[in-house]
């Protein structure tokens, strides 16, 4: 594993890295979910690297070592200037690649940004992986309306009790993983237990907001295959009905080939469950276009 510093637009450096191979047939670049950071994804990284992708991965601003004065651990301010960090990786490693194709992944939070990357930059990519992926909440733009308040009066920076419980689906970890070990490392990873900031909490309902603002998507890659990869108890795909919906969703936008693949026995991390290599498995024979996971 490569790591390496990149500098986004606004000068922060970006703690990013590349497990790479020689002659890939095509790259990946993952985007990884809330209050987490990429050493998460290593394991999988080097799965994709046995199957022929070279992959680059980063920790989010305001996450593991992508941070500042201004954005220390926890902070946010917006998911447009995500998408821009984003943006950055996707320049590096295509021109170290020249000519090789691009793969999306976005897990949790990432999927978010995903979808978010995709509203001018879909012609970047040929495929997109969503896991864990979060659904359009109905109450959103409440919690937008009471984060306005609480930011108001309290500011950006710090950090409301209400806002967290509502952006991070509760006090009870236990709906992250079906898997005890892994639930148990990621409780004693203190760079997934803090809480976010005010502005961190906006930044996710305005990212999920997004979803049914039709507007926002310039949809130049009709014919983009996108695949959904979730457990069937993950509470923050919405269940059957918010899949439904984000499809339709993305459908309404102007994508056509999507695929839903739902894992009995997983929750929210099926990158990380006990059969996680079915998982794996799966999202490379969809990369690989060999067949298309679920169907």
């Amino acid at each position: 594993m490569e790591e390496m510093v990149l500098q986004a637009k606004d000068g922060l450096e970006l703690s990013v890295a590349v497990a790479d191979i020689e002659h890939p047939r095509a790259l990946v670049q993952l985007v990884h979910g809330a209050v987490e950071h990429k050493e998460r994804y290593y394991e999988f990284m080097k799965f994709l690297n046995d199957n022929g992708f070279a992959a680059i991965i980063s920790d989010n601003r305001g996450h593991g070592l992508s941070v500042n004065e201004k954005y220390p651990l926890g902070y946010m301010d917006g998911y447009e200037e995500m998408v821009e960090d984003q943006m950055v990786l996707t320049r590096y490693i295509k021109a170290r690649h020249p000519g090789k194709e691009l793969y999306l992944f976005g897990h949790s939070f990432g999927s978010l940004l995903a979808r978010c990357y995709l509203q001018q930059h879909d012609d970047e990519i040929g495929k997109l992986v969503l896991s864990g992926t979060v659904n359009y909440i109905p109450a959103v733009p409440f919690g937008i309306l009471l984060g306005r308040l609480i930011t108001g009066v309290m500011g950006k920076q710090r950090v409301n009790r209400l806002l967290n419980s509502m952006g991070m689906n509760g006090k009870d970890d236990s709906w992250v993983s079906a898997n005890e070990e892994n639930l148990k490392a990621y409780r004693n990873d203190k760079l997934c237990q803090y809480p976010y900031s005010n502005s961190a909490i906006m930044t996710i309902f305005e990212s999920d907001r997004s979803l049914h603002q039709y507007e926002k998507y310039q949809c130049r890659n009709r014919d983009l295959p996108i695949l959904s990869v979730t457990g069937v108890d993950d509470p923050v795909t919405g269940g059957e009905k918010g899949l439904a919906d984000t499809v339709k969703s993305l459908e309404r936008i102007g994508y056509h080939d999507i695929t839903n693949k739902v894992y009995q026995g997983m929750k929210h991390e099926v990158l990380n469950e006990c059969e996680r290599m079915t998982v794996y498995q799966d999202v490379v024979d969809f990369l690989l276009g060999e067949k298309q996971a679920g169907k």
